[in-house]
C-alpha cells in the first residue's frame, strides 16, 4: 500500500505537508498553556510559581511515558480514525480545563493531557516524512517539529495574547479549543480510511511497567520542584517522594528486566552516542533554563509589562530559527558533529559571559536583545544535531528507546534547572542583600544623602513614621532588586565556564560523525 492512499484523492499534493505542519502545533501548545502568563495562571489557581512549574512536569512526565506506547496505538487504528478520537479527547479535555479553577483537578487534567496531547501530535510526524521526496525527508520533518517546540512557547502567549489582556482564563483555554477543532477538521477533510501502520493489537501493552516508570518520574519530580519550599529531607513528603522515586524505578528496571516485550531496552546504553548524547542535553538544559532568569530579572527588577516582554523574546525565536536552518545544512552535508558541538555551546559561552554585563539597574532594547538572539542561535544549532547524535549509534529496532531516553533526559533537566537556579537565586540574594545592608550605615555619605532625600519628599506629604516606613520599604526594595543583578552575574558566570569547558571537552573527544544515513 502508497503511504498516499490514505488521503482522499481530491486533496493536491502542495497541500498535504502545509496542512500537518500547522496540525503539529496545537499539541506542542499544550506544554506551555500554563506558562503562557505565569503571574495570569497563578491568580487564577490561587498557586505560585512552584505549583505552576510542577503542572508543566506532570505533562511533560506523562508525556515521555507515553512515548514508550505510541506506537502501539497508531498502529491499531486508521489515520482518520485516530486523528479524529483523539482530537475530539483533546477538546474535551481542554472545555473540562476550562470550566475549572481547582488546583486537584487540573493535576489531572494535564495527567490526561500528557497522554492525549503527545497521541494526538505524534502521528503526523511520520506523515510528513512519508510526503517529504527526498533522502533528507527525516532531518526536515524532525527540523519542522523542533522549531515549532522551541519557539512555541512565545508564540503561543502571542497567539491568546488578546485573551490574557481582555478576557477571563475561561476564554484563554477555549482559544486553545479552536487549533484542536482545526486539527478535527483536517482529519474529516483530507484522510480517508484506510491505514498506514499494519494493525497491532492494544492487548499487549505493558501498563504496569507504564505506570512504574511514570511514578518514578512525578515523585521524582515532585521532589526536585517543591525541595526548596519544603527544606528538602527535613520534610517527611519529600522523603516519601523520593523513596517512591528509588522503589518504582527499581520496580521499573527489574521488571523490563524480565519481559519479553519490554517497553524499554536497556540495551541502547551500550551505545556511547546514547551516553555522550545524554551528558550533552543535560549541560545544554542546564544552560538554557537560565534564559529563565533573564526574563524573570526583565519583570521584577526592570518592571516591564509582560506583553512588552513577549516583544522582546521574538529577538530569541529568530535566532533560534536561524540556528535550526544552519543545524539543517550541517546535518544534510555531514558535518562532523564534533565541529556542530564545539561551536554550539562556544556561542552559549560568549552568549553567558555577554549577559552578565547586562544585568544592571536600568538596561536597553540594545543591550539585552543581541545575547537574546545569540542564545537563541547557539540553542537551534544544537537541539536537532544532538537528538539525531543521540540516535545515531543506536540499532534500528532500539531508536524508539533511545528517543525516549533524550526526551525523558530533557524532562529532568527542565526539573532540575528549575530547582537549581531557584535556589541559587534564594542563596545568592540572601548573601548580597546582607553584603549591600551592611554597608548602609549613618557613616555612609551616599546612603545618608539618599536616604535624607527619599525621607525628606515622604515627610512633606506623610506622617513620620509613615515615612519611615516607606523610605525603609523603598531601600529594601532597591537592595533585593541589585542583590538579584548581582545573583544573576554570579550565575550566569558559572555558566559560562561550564559551556566553555563543555565545547573544549568535546573539540578533544573522539570524533564522531552523524551518521544521519543510520536513521534515514
Amino acid at each position: 500500500m502508497q503511504h498516499n492512499t490514505i488521503y482522499h484523492r481530491w486533496v493536491p499534493q502542495w497541500l498535504k505537508i502545509p496542512l500537518l505542519v500547522l496540525a503539529l502545533f496545537p499539541h506542542l501548545m499544550l506544554l506551555s498553556i500554563l506558562h503562557s502568563n505565569s503571574a495570569f495562571t497563578s491568580s487564577f489557581m490561587d498557586v505560585d510559581s512552584d505549583d505552576i512549574q510542577y503542572l508543566m512536569i506532570l505533562m511533560y512526565g506523562t508525556f515521555v511515558v507515553t512515548l514508550l506506547v505510541i506506537q502501539r496505538f497508531m498502529a491499531y487504528f486508521s489515520v482518520k480514525y485516530y486523528v479524529l478520537l483523539m482530537s475530539s479527547i483533546s477538546v474535551i479535555i481542554l472545555y473540562l480545563l476550562s470550566v475549572t479553577n481547582n488546583y486537584y483537578a487540573i493535576l489531572v487534567i494535564r495527567f490526561l493531557e500528557g497522554i492525549f496531547g503527545v497521541l494526538e501530535g505524534a502521528i503526523f510526524l511520520p506523515l510528513i516524512i512519508a510526503e517529504l521526496k527526498t533522502r533528507h525527508a527525516k532531518i526536515i520533518a524532525y527540523l519542522f517539529m523542533y522549531s515549532i517546540m522551541l519557539t512555541g512557547g512565545t508564540i503561543t502567549t502571542s497567539l491568546l495574547k488578546s485573551s490574557i489582556e481582555d478576557y477571563d482564563f475561561q476564554h484563554m483555554i477555549l482559544m486553545m479549543v479552536y487549533f484542536h477543532v482545526f486539527i478535527l477538521v483536517v482529519g474529516i477533510a483530507i484522510f480517508n480510511r484506510n491505514r498506514f501502520f499494519p494493525k497491532k493489537p492494544l492487548y499487549q501493552l505493558d501498563i504496569t511497567s507504564w505506570f512504574l516508570l511514570w511514578t518514578c518520574l512525578q515523585s521524582g519530580g515532585y521532589a526536585i520542584i517543591y525541595g526548596k519550599r519544603l527544606m528538602w529531607f527535613e520534610s517527611d513528603i519529600i522523603i516519601v517522594s523520593f523513596f517512591i522515586f528509588l522503589i518504582s524505578g527499581g520496580l521499573f528496571m527489574l521488571k523490563q528486566r524480565n519481559s519479553k516485550r519490554p517497553l524499554f531496552h536497556f540495551e541502547v546504553f551500550s551505545s556511547k552516542n546514547v551516553i555522550v548524547g545524554i551528558l550533552l542535553f543535560f549541560i545544554f538544559y542546564l544552560i538554557r533554563s537560565g534564559l529563565n532568569n533573564v526574563y524573570a530579572i526583565m519583570a521584577t527588577v526592570w518592571k516591564w509589562p509582560w506583553d512588552y516582554i513577549v516583544d522582546i523574546q521574538y529577538w530569541n525565536v529568530a535566532g533560534t530559527l536561524i540556528g535550526v536552518f544552519l543545524s539543517g545544512i550541517c546535518l544534510t552535508k555531514g558535518v562532523s558533529s564534533r565541529i556542530v558541538f564545539f561551536t554550539g555551546f562556544i556561542l552559549l559561552a560568549v552568549d553567558c559571559a555577554w549577559f552578565t554585563y547586562t544585568f544592571y539597574p536600568d538596561t536597553t532594547l540594545s543591550t539585552i536583545c543581541p545575547p537574546l538572539f545569540l542564545q537563541g542561535i547557539a540553542q537551534g544549532l544544537l537541539f536537532t544535531p544532538l537528538v539525531f547524535f543521540l540516535i545515531s549509534g543506536t540499532p534500528e529496532d532500539y531508536v524508539a528507546n533511545a528517543t525516549a531516553l533524550g526526551t525523558t533526559t530533557r524532562f529532568w533537566t527542565t526539573a532540575i534547572g528549575y530547582a537549581l537556579m531557584q535556589n541559587l537565586m534564594l542563596f545568592l540574594t540572601l548573601k548580597h542583600s546582607d553584603t549591600l545592608s551592611s554597608e548602609f550605615t549613618d557613616t555612609n555619605p551616599i546612603f545618608s544623602s539618599q536616604w535624607n532625600q527619599l525621607f525628606g519628599s515622604n515627610s512633606t506629604q506623610l506622617p513620620i513614621n509613615e515615612s519611615l516606613s516607606l523610605t525603609a520599604g523603598a531601600f529594601k526594595a532597591k537592595i533585593n532588586a541589585q542583590a538579584m543583578l548581582l545573583s544573576n552575574m554570579e550565575i550566569f558566570t558559572g555558566l559560562f565556564w561550564l559551556a566553555l569547558i563543555t565545547a573544549f571537552v568535546v573539540l578533544l573527544y573522539h570524533p564522531i560523525r552523524i551518521a544521519v544515513r543510520n536513521i534515514m
